[in-house]
């Protein structure tokens, strides 16, 4: 009895079913097809951008726009992955803002387009890179009339891109009066030296802030328009030379700015040193200065608070007090080599010393007498890590000397202009050139070479004008 009822039941239930057949109705939602958008776009902070979405809707043909909501909003990426802070760009069919995101990163940017009658969104995700003129490339500080010029070949939008006087155009309120001295990264950031004093820049802005003066990384009181005339990085901290003195930041032992350090216990007494010093930034060696005070070489080894004098020679005598120092570098030509160019006093003749320095080695290697072209008139000097050579300048010339030759011979010429910088890169020789007749604006230019072996002539690499009377320059790199 039970089997049929069971039965009779499922007879029911399957007529319900049959019956109910067709009672739904399959509504197909209005989708939205987004494009017109490129997958990734790369500006600078402040820069435009405009981009206008082709939308198309597969059941409203009407075009009216108030259906539906619409937003732009951007997410910071952490190593390519967007988890980092979110912005609101708009809320507009189309995008056009000025790019205020925080630079020097990367975003992932959605596109959300919503029907207000259903509720469905759509969207459409693209990267954003966001940089600033100053993130990477070449700072370049001249001399324009008696004032102080920042200058940067960017890498934005693309290698390299000029833009002149980029303090101003930033807004930067870092002092800057007067003729231009330095600009210097050290690895306790970037450094703007002028009459005005001397200055750290925030890396990122450029801004500026009354503390970042130099004078407050010092733990005696200094004055805050304080003048470093050259900054250097050195194992464990950093060197400020300052109007004949030395003071040393040392962040490996966390010690800031103090005393002089130009200071010799044996007899007690300071002495002004040169602004050439032999340094490295990587390895513990002697630092060797250069008493200007009493004509001789000094050893200081980081972070000691006074120097020591230099062991007797068996080439020349470190003390030799007819002579002044006229450039002195250290480099790895030779597994570590000091250069030193010194001027009788007398007979106005240039002698090369020659030193052999690492950190177990201090030898002198060669004192020989540069009979080379003009060398008596040159005030700007380089030496190539790779081969050794000196060069030097004398007005719009530029000479190389052969060591081992000992020869000069001259490489570049430039009539009706004036070499005012001259140092090395990291893959090769960086000349300024400034023409006499001006503009004084843009008579400036940036040349780089590269130095072959066997006295080879200079191979131009790149070539840059525009500039003022360039007076210094550094790598930017972040």
């Amino acid at each position: 009895m039970y089997k049929y009822i069971l039965g009779i039941l499922s007879v029911i239930a399957l007529a319900g079913c049959y019956k109910d057949k067709g009672n739904y109705t399959y509504k197909e939602l209005n989708a939205v097809s987004i494009s017109g958008i490129d997958s990734s776009y790369s500006l600078l902070q402040g820069a435009r951008l405009q981009i206008k979405p082709v939308l198309a809707f597969s059941k409203d043909a009407s075009g009216d726009t108030s259906k539906y909501r619409y937003e732009w909003l951007a997410i910071a990426k952490v190593g390519g992955v967007p988890l980092g802070d979110r912005y609101d760009l708009a809320t507009t069919r189309d995008l056009d803002i000025s790019v205020t995101l925080p630079p020097s990163k990367d975003y992932a940017v959605y596109y959300r387009v919503t029907d207000k009658a259903t509720g469905v969104m759509f969207k459409y995700v693209f990267n954003l890179t966001v940089s600033i003129v100053i993130s990477k490339g070449l700072l370049v500080l001249s001399d324009v009339n008696g004032q102080a010029r920042l200058d940067m070949l960017s890498e934005y939008p693309k290698k390299y891109t000029m833009y002149t006087d980029v303090l101003g155009m930033l807004g930067s309120t870092v002092p800057r009066n007067g003729a231009p001295v330095d600009v210097a990264v050290v690895s306790t950031g970037y450094y703007l030296s002028t009459a005005a004093g001397t200055h750290k820049i925030n890396t990122n802005t450029f801004g500026w802030l009354p503390t970042y003066s130099i004078s407050y990384e010092f733990q005696s009181r200094m004055p805050e328009n304080m003048i470093a005339q050259r900054l250097v990085t050195t194992f464990g901290g950093v060197l400020c030379y300052s109007d004949g003195n030395l003071y040393v930041y040392s962040q490996a032992y966390q010690l800031r700015y103090n005393l002089p350090v130009n200071y010799l216990a044996e007899s007690k007494e300071y002495f002004k040193i040169s602004r050439h010093m032999g340094v490295h930034n990587r390895y513990m060696i002697p630092i060797i200065l250069y008493d200007e005070t009493n004509h001789r070489f000094i050893r200081y080894t980081a972070p000691n608070s006074e120097c020591s004098l230099m062991p007797e020679g068996t080439l020349f005598n470190y003390r030799d007090p007819s002579k002044d120092l006229l450039y002195m570098t250290w480099n790895t030509y030779s597994n570590g080599m000091l250069f030193a160019l010194l001027k009788d006093r007398a007979t106005n003749k240039v002698t090369l010393a020659r030193v052999n320095a690492s950190a177990d080695v201090l030898r002198q290697n060669s004192y020989d007498e540069m009979a080379a072209t003009d060398i008596d008139k040159a005030r700007l000097f380089a030496v190539d890590p790779v081969n050794g050579y000196v060069f030097y300048a004398v007005g719009g010339k530029l000479y190389e000397y052969d060591v081992s030759l000992k020869t000069a011979k001259l490489m570049l010429d430039r009539p009706g202009s004036e070499i005012t910088l001259l140092n090395n890169a990291s893959d090769g020789l960086v000349v300024g050139f400034y023409q006499l007749a001006g503009p004084a604006e843009t008579g400036g230019s940036w040349e780089k070479y590269t130095v072959p072996p066997v006295n080879g002539p200079l191979e131009l690499k790149e070539s840059y004008q525009g500039f003022g009377k360039i007076v210094s320059w550094i790598t930017k790199s972040s």
